[in-house]
């Protein structure tokens, strides 16, 4: 267990987020939008969140299959207008679909923004040996287990069962994973201790209400994503150090 998750643990204060992503759509803009890229590197978040997908053979910006592909925003111009914006925030890839991987990190080299790129979706668990140092990966849970959310909803729960988390973490070890991107609804306390003691860490989607907001950041998490990235970024500057629980 990091010194920081022991302390939060032992002291019960309140840890400090160490990343907020802004997601697809943030501040009102519309999704996977120049103005959402523009409006996320405003906002003082650390991550903006994409979507992307293979649309006749060109990396695009849409989490379906759009109607007009040429109305897509493509990952080229992503990267090259997030470098134009920002020297530091980085960019979080949400792949929609098998094989993405290594086309993306590609791109991501030859446009020279290797080191802020951040995959999530649907990543393949056996690539992750082989993923470049500089990418960092969060792996979602339903990649290490298929149909979680979908068994819990049709037992009426929002929450997993005690041999479901248990599998989570023998996976998570199993595939050397560091961090679990996780729909924060079925997030809680207990888990949090779980695999903060196997020194996992959690990304938590996508919190859009400030209650949610301010419940989730009382938490030392690797990432929260958000719609609301400036309300969330002002919390967590409040939040830090403060007592919780």
């Amino acid at each position: 267990m990091s010194e920081r998750v022991k302390n939060m643990v032992e002291n019960k204060t309140c840890g400090r987020c160490k990343w907020i992503t802004a997601h697809s759509g943030c501040e009102g803009k519309p999704d996977n939008s120049e103005d959402h890229i523009r409006a996320a590197a405003a906002s003082g978040a650390d991550v903006l969140e994409i979507d992307v997908r293979r649309v006749q053979g060109d990396l695009l910006l849409t989490h379906n299959e759009p109607e007009d592909p040429a109305s897509c925003v493509s990952l080229k111009e992503c990267f090259r207008l997030v470098k134009e914006l920002s020297g530091q925030i980085r960019i979080n890839c949400d792949l929609k679909h098998e094989g993405l991987e290594r086309d993306v990190l590609a791109l991501a080299e030859q446009e020279k923004v290797q080191g802020r790129i951040i995959l999530t979706g649907t990543v393949a668990s056996e690539l992750l040996e082989t993923m470049p140092e500089w990418v960092m990966v969060s792996m979602n849970v339903e990649n290490l287990l298929p149909g979680v959310y979908e068994a819990a909803e049709a037992r009426g729960e929002l929450r997993m069962t005690e041999e479901e988390e248990n599998l989570l973490l023998e996976k998570a070890r199993r595939y050397g994973v560091s961090s679990l991107n996780m729909n924060y609804r079925y997030f809680h306390r207990g888990l949090w201790q779980k695999m903060a003691d196997a020194g996992i860490a959690f990304s938590l989607w996508t919190a859009n209400d400030e209650e949610t907001i301010r419940r989730l950041l009382a938490y030392d998490l690797e990432n929260l994503t958000t719609r609301m990235p400036v309300f969330a970024c002002r919390v967590r500057a409040e939040l830090a150090g403060n007592p919780c629980w």
